[in-house]
């Protein structure tokens, strides 16, 4: 079944039921090999470069498909734990109105301790390989970045080459880069607390911030075209090329494999 990633601002009451539910259930039950501590636990892993020195999940050309692969297992693994189908992640466009921090969603305690409501420790949310030393899910919203703007946002879209040599976040022109940085990391730190560490997907706003960036990316390539990713097959260099296997996502998950959203089974709305 394919389903529709909506914005936040466009979901219903019972859909934000439904989503937090499901983190609810995979918080505490494994399905498909995998539980909720599983991705925190591969996001920290791959994080910066393994010990082969490959770069998967940042600083690097696989920083889209990577986190691509990771939020289309989460959501069929969210519809397998909560026996819905139609369960979807949804996008946090940044620079619109609509917040996630509210009470009925991911909890209104936004700067400190989340210690009451969704996502809280008496709600039955845990902190897992967590840097910072509590058992309350922290956030600073605001404290130390701001949102992204639309018209930065407009202009990162701009970029018109994928990436390029050194595939690092040293490249001036490149959309994968610019993204990465001008709009990823500044989210991150916007939100604070776990979401600027790498332990970051302890909190549930990671999903939905990530939602938004593999949207963009989805944009882009609708424009600049589907099959733009760089390196191409049989670079080896400390980077995963077009047609190489995305750690630890299993044989054949390669940049290539992600690249078009219709087969994995959803859209944007």
């Amino acid at each position: 079944m394919a389903v529709v990633r909506k914005s936040i601002a466009a979901m219903t009451s019972a859909e934000k039921i439904t989503f937090v539910n499901a983190l609810r259930r995979f918080k505490t039950t494994s399905a498909n090999g995998r539980n909720y501590n599983w991705y925190i636990d591969q996001h920290i892993t791959y994080f910066a470069r393994t010990n082969d020195n490959i770069s998967h999940a940042h600083q690097s050309p696989s920083f889209f498909p990577w986190h691509r692969e990771y939020l289309r297992l989460l959501e069929l693994d969210l519809q397998t734990v909560s026996g819905n189908p139609a369960v979807f992640i949804p996008y946090w466009d940044w620079t619109g109105s609509a917040s996630p921090f509210t009470a009925d969603f991911l909890g209104s305690i936004t700067n400190g301790s989340v210690s009451s409501g969704n996502f809280s420790p008496s709600w039955g949310w845990t902190m897992y390989r967590s840097s910072i030393a509590t058992s309350f899910l922290q956030r600073r919203v605001g404290q130390n970045a701001s949102r992204p703007t639309a018209a930065q946002v407009n202009t990162v879209q701009s970029y018109t080459v994928y990436d390029q040599s050194p595939w690092n976040a040293s490249v001036s022109n490149s959309y994968r880069n610019r993204n990465e940085i001008e709009l990823h990391n500044r989210v991150h730190n916007y939100v604070g607390g776990h979401m600027a560490t790498r332990e970051a997907p302890n909190d549930p706003a990671f999903w939905l911030h990530h939602c938004n960036i593999d949207r963009l990316w989805w944009l882009w390539q609708s424009s600049r075209g589907i099959d733009t990713y760089q390196p191409r097959t049989g670079f080896t260099s400390g980077v995963v090329d077009n047609n190489e296997t995305m750690r630890p996502f299993g044989a054949g998950r390669t940049p290539s494999a992600v690249r078009d959203i219709t087969p994995l089974g959803y859209s944007y709305a």
